[in-house]
């Protein structure tokens, strides 16, 4: 939260603490489902896949790799 730009909304704030709390949870349990995670956050299934699938990194070499390497 020391982190949240100077100025950040109520709105902001919660969501940079829900989306660090699912991380958080997602790195300590990276096996666990989507639904265990969403009821140890108090959040909703898609919200934490869309974290996780944020976080996932094609492997080097990837085609996804090279394609998002050449949008840029």
């Amino acid at each position: 939260m020391d982190s949240a730009p100077a100025g950040s909304s109520r709105e902001d704030l919660v969501r940079i603490r829900r989306k660090g709390l699912i991380e958080f949870e997602i790195s300590r349990c990276p096996d666990a489902p989507n639904r265990e995670i969403a009821q140890a956050c108090r959040t909703s299934i898609s919200a934490v896949s869309a974290i996780r699938e944020e976080s996932v990194e094609p492997p080097a070499g990837h085609p996804d790799e090279r394609r998002f390497a050449s949008s840029g």
